[in-house]
Formats: C-alpha cells, structure tokens, sequence
C-alpha cells in the first residue's frame, strides 16, 4: 500500500508537472496570437484574407477522411476558392495595402483592364501588408506543389480543381503586381518631375534614388 501511494503522488505530480507544460505552451500560442492581431489594423480582413485559402487546402487534404464522395470535396472546395477570390479582389487588396485591380467590357468587346493604388490615407500597419503578400502568395506555392504530386501519382482526377485553384490565385497575384508595378511607374514619374524642377536629375543622388525606386518596384 505504502508503495501504490507512492506511485499515485508521483502520478500526480507528473500530471501536474504536464499540465502546467501544456498550459503554458497553450498561453504562449495565445500570446503570440494576440501580439500578432494587435499589429494588425485589419485583424477581421486579415482572418478571412488566410481563413477561405487555409479552408481549402485543409478540404482538399483530409476531405476523403469525411467523405467518399469526390463531387461533395470538389463542390465545396470551389465554393471556399470562389470565396477566397472575392474576398481578396474586393477586400483585403483594398484596405491591407490599398490596391485594387477589375476590368471592364468595351462597346468593342475588348477587355480592359483597370489597376488602382491608393496614394495616401492608408491605415495598414507593416503586418497588414506582410500577411497580405505572404496570404496571397503562399497558398499559390502550396497548389502548385499538390500539381505536381497529382501528376506523379497519376491523379489527374484532382488536377481540374488545383488548375481552377491556381488560376484564381494567380489572377489575383497577377493583377496586385501590375497594381504594385502602376504606383512604382507613378512614383518614378513623381521622382522625376520632383528631381527635374530640384535640379537634381543630373546629379549622383538623383540617380540613385530613381534606381532604387525602379528596383523596389521591379520597374
């Protein structure tokens, strides 16, 4: 008896001694979470900029652990892509780093193709913009990862729905960098009018700047 006692304390301070680790670990998570979210002023954007992306991936890997059915796994993987598009086209572009791209049917039929940069009056903080660009590009990175896998394994059944999956990706990563391409056209241009009535324009330093700035924005 002497000795189940013993046992039955050492059980429970390990238990404890567990307990606490996981406790502790759990409030750092939360800790970081919160320090993550208070450097956002777009936290609300900002979950649902990674929430319909993450929603997806997470569907299309362990969908078939729920569901056998293919068409059920691929119906509501589309709908958490088509959310994701909207979302990032229409929302998060505009008030995480103030751009915004959309197109137009001329009376000729042809497409035109509008891309819009806020000059100033943007309230996005540093980690708006950071999770912005790493939400937008990452989940393009990851499908494409899961094409190439598909072909390997000759699962060309999944292949339609990472093609859709990408090409939405990639017409939102494709219109924000024409975006971000039009403010650094328009920056330079401001450089250059600012340099040319400074004087500036011929001399070392004016040089660099308009290099560097051409740079930032792959001009």
């Amino acid at each position: 008896s002497g000795r189940n006692s013993v046992l039955l304390r050492a059980c429970r301070m390990s238990g404890m001694a567990f307990g606490g680790a996981d406790e502790g670990e759990s409030g750092g998570l939360i800790a970081r979470a919160s320090d993550i979210a208070q450097g956002l002023n777009y936290p609300k954007t900002a979950f649902f900029h990674i929430a319909f992306k993450t929603a997806a991936i997470l569907i299309y890997m362990f969908g078939s652990w729920f569901s056998s059915n293919f068409v059920n796994i691929f119906v509501l993987c589309v709908l958490m892509l088509a959310f994701d598009f909207w979302t990032v086209k229409n929302v998060s572009g505009r008030l995480m780093v103030g751009l915004r791209w959309w197109s137009e049917v001329r009376d000729d039929g042809s497409t035109d193709w509008k891309y819009e940069c806020r000059d100033g009056n943007l309230n996005a903080t540093t980690m708006d913009v950071a999770i912005f660009w790493i939400g937008l590009l990452t989940p393009a990175f990851i499908w494409f990862i899961f094409g190439v896998g598909s072909v390997f394994r000759l699962s060309f059944d999944w292949l339609l729905l990472i093609a859709i999956a990408l090409a939405l990706s990639g017409a939102n990563i494709v219109g924000y960098v024409r975006c971000k391409q039009e403010a650094g056209t328009r920056l330079m241009s401001g450089l250059q009018g600012v340099m040319g009535r400074t004087g500036m324009g011929s001399n070392v330093m004016g040089q660099a700047l308009q290099s560097a700035a051409g740079k930032a924005f792959g001009l």
